[in-house]
């Protein structure tokens, strides 16, 4: 029975970090995609002001 019950939340701690590093993943691209818009749209920024600029 301790065997069992210890294998339990052995299998347990380790769903527990799957999930936790998935979610930590899924942060990860959405930080990633926002980093990426904001360049892009700095960027056209930075070309509307040279091109009025001029």
């Amino acid at each position: 029975m301790l065997v069992l019950n210890l294998k339990l939340a052995i299998m347990s701690k380790g769903k527990k970090k799957k999930s936790q590093s998935k979610k930590e993943e899924e942060q990860a691209h959405k930080i990633v995609k926002v980093l990426f818009v904001t360049l892009i749209v700095l960027g056209l920024i930075m070309l509307i002001g040279i091109s009025v600029l001029n």
